[in-house]
């Protein structure tokens, strides 16, 4: 048995046309209404899952094949082994995945995004389709990594972005911020996957582009 929320109207604009029927909340427990056990937490309680453990494997390129599990990871989707960061203090506070990174680097270099003392508080969030975060700094940052031509023609030569957190540098490559569509023709487009916003707190999202 399962409590959930159900919806009786939708925002037209945001899901009259979306390919789903509903939303499953993979957050923290502070985030949940009215205090409504999250599913994870449900699943471990009635021993349908061993471990509060879940993945993402996301597909890029608009293919198919993104997969969620439940319960652990699926080897088939990773090589090496996994790095393990700390939630950020600042949790207690802001109910999301959240974790501190100590730098922000394009193609080598720190973009002194993330200050000395609390670094740059990052939501893991893969209901987010950008990497976002603070107007001023962000624009630094897209400054940095140049024009993202719409006809893709320099997509593969733009520079890494690398984000340090835990001790460890995670490398994303253009094939990860850089956003491919195609247009009413069929014809291949790009678009820089990186945003800014005001959040309310000066954090970051790091989405799934």
């Amino acid at each position: 048995a399962f409590t959930f929320g159900e919806v009786t109207q939708e925002a037209a604009d945001v899901f009259g046309q979306a390919p789903f029927d509903g939303i499953l909340g993979m957050g923290v427990p502070a985030a949940a209404v009215d205090k409504v056990p999250m599913p994870m937490d449900m699943l471990v309680q009635q021993k349908k899952l061993d471990h509060n453990v879940f993945a993402f494997y996301l597909s890029s390129g608009g293919k198919a094949g993104s997969t969620l599990t439940l319960g652990g990871t699926d080897p088939s989707f990773h090589v090496g082994d996994f790095s393990y960061v700390p939630l950020a203090k600042a949790g207690k506070l802001l109910p999301y995945w959240l974790v501190s990174a100590s730098d922000i680097k394009v193609a080598g270099e720190s973009t002194g995004a993330c200050g000395w003392l609390l670094g740059c508080e990052m939501v893991v969030d893969t209901g987010t389709s950008v990497l976002a975060g603070p107007p001023s700094t962000v624009n630094k940052l897209i400054a940095k990594i140049g024009d993202v031509k719409e006809d893709c023609s320099n997509a593969a030569s733009l520079p890494s972005i690398t984000i340090s957190m835990g001790g460890k540098d995670f490398d994303l490559g253009p094939d990860f911020y850089v956003i491919r569509a195609q247009d009413d023709s069929g014809k291949e487009q790009c678009q820089l996957g990186i945003e800014g916003i005001n959040a309310g707190a000066p954090i970051w999202i790091l989405g799934d582009p």
